[in-house]
């Protein structure tokens, strides 16, 4: 899938700081409530998935309650690598924009306080069953992300011990100062960023970018 993944870039020059700093992937958000909300049918968006596919970067669209339709016409449009849906979309949903031949990444909201395996298990289970990208993030209420708040990562090292089958991403609170923690103790490959890397909120900071991709590669090489 990815390795680093940039969310809610909104400039060309963001994109160009992601492939500077060795990313991998880039976020378009789409959830207008957003400060990171980009217009899908837009020229900025166009644009910008362009100059992402300039880098070689892949480029994922992230949903919240969409229709399939919708997120077909989006994906299409912008010649997207993959959806991530990060609202109440159900399995049903995801599963037939699997059959389209998308790739899709199914976002699972964790609680931050009193994580266990058992309670990571029964959240990513269907979504796990479907054969999804999981991306376990922290809840952040009708926000859908972006709160800052990390997760528990020793439940998910010992969760992920546990499902050696699993293919998930790590996000909820990263930055440039907890990345490389959070990689050597979850046990994360891939990680997603958004506010982390931004000063001031909404705004991508290309110091932050490059560190936090550095901390990330440093915490992978041991």
């Amino acid at each position: 899938m990815f390795q680093v993944k940039i969310c809610g870039v909104r400039l060309k020059s963001d994109v160009a700081a992601v492939a500077a700093a060795g990313g991998d992937a880039v976020g378009l958000n789409f959830f207008p409530p957003s400060v990171r909300f980009v217009d899908p049918m837009s020229t900025d968006a166009s644009q910008l998935a362009d100059a992402a596919r300039g880098h070689a970067l892949r480029t994922v669209g992230v949903f919240v309650n969409e229709p399939v339709a919708r997120i077909r016409q989006i994906s299409e449009w912008l010649n997207l690598d993959a959806v991530q849906l990060h609202g109440d979309e159900s399995i049903d949903q995801a599963i037939e924009l699997q059959g389209d031949g998308l790739t899709v990444i199914r976002a699972i909201k964790l609680p931050v306080a009193d994580l266990t395996t058992d309670l990571i298990d029964a959240a990513t289970g269907p979504a796990a069953a479907a054969g999804l990208h999981l991306l376990l993030d922290a809840d952040a209420g009708r926000m859908h992300g972006g709160s800052g708040k990390t997760l528990h990562w020793p439940a998910i090292h010992q969760w992920s011990a546990e499902n050696p089958e699993a293919r998930w991403t790590l996000a909820g609170g990263l930055d440039d100062d907890n990345v490389r923690q959070a990689v050597e103790v979850s046990g994360a490959t891939s990680v997603d960023v958004a506010s982390g890397v931004e000063r001031p909120r909404g705004v991508k900071n290309d110091d932050r970018i490059r560190r936090f991709v550095s901390e990330f590669q440093a915490a992978k090489a041991g």
